[in-house]
């Protein structure tokens, strides 16, 4: 399960889901918004902006091999409070992830720390079925994007078998919002990755403690 505010925030994490989904496991991608106060959609009422940004979304959901739902949250409203928490924690229940990845605590964009605090919050409240109706309690392995100022554990993912598919979503993404990152960029930097974990292409995830990715070496 990934577990993100906008559409695009995937895109770290896409060959891993990919990954997952090859292998023949149930994916699940969750934005906690539509994403309808995008800079890039000036002078386009936000309802129209959402519904665009929502068929990207099931456009990179098909990409990736992912099922996904967009939770009705407003976009820059983002709290990490209680509501948040409960419609995933619902949704946790229903789907019952091994492993969550989200955004990582300290990014400068608030919703993303929201995200990040709504899904710490969601792993307690899924275990409680007053809440919840049948409680997820099964272990659950949180990770999310790195950041080099947080000393944890770092868990690299060979993405190389699904590359394709990662330069795929960024070049869907870069084709509509003209990014001034090239895709060649965006290759180089997972090549870097790759490096520091010997092998051609990888994704990196922090966790707070260091047990090995569920299903994958």
């Amino acid at each position: 399960m990934a577990v993100f505010a906008h559409p695009d925030d995937e895109i770290g994490a896409a060959g891993t889901l990919a990954l997952h989904a090859r292998r023949g496991d149930r994916v699940l991608l969750v934005w906690m918004t539509r994403g309808e106060l995008a800079s890039h959609f000036q002078g386009v009422p936000p309802e129209e902006t959402a519904r665009v940004r929502e068929g990207h979304g099931a456009h990179v959901a098909g990409l990736i091999g992912a099922e996904y739902r967009f939770l009705p949250f407003q976009d820059t409203f983002l709290t990490g409070g209680r509501e948040e928490a409960l419609a995933l924690a619902r949704l946790m229940a229903e789907f019952r992830p091994q492993a969550v990845v989200t955004w990582d605590p300290l990014d400068v964009h608030p919703d993303h720390r929201a995200t990040h605090q709504a899904v710490l919050s969601a792993l307690k409240l899924c275990r409680i079925p007053k809440l919840v109706g049948e409680a997820h309690r099964e272990p659950v392995r949180l990770y999310h994007y790195p950041r080099r100022d947080l000393y944890r554990p770092t868990l690299y993912v060979d993405v190389t078998e699904t590359e394709e598919v990662a330069e795929a979503v960024f070049g869907f993404y870069q084709g509509f919002y003209r990014w001034p990152l090239t895709l060649e960029e965006f290759r180089s930097l997972r090549r870097l990755r790759g490096r520091e974990a010997g092998v051609r292409f990888a994704e990196a995830f922090q966790t707070e403690a260091p047990p090995a990715w569920p299903g994958l070496p």
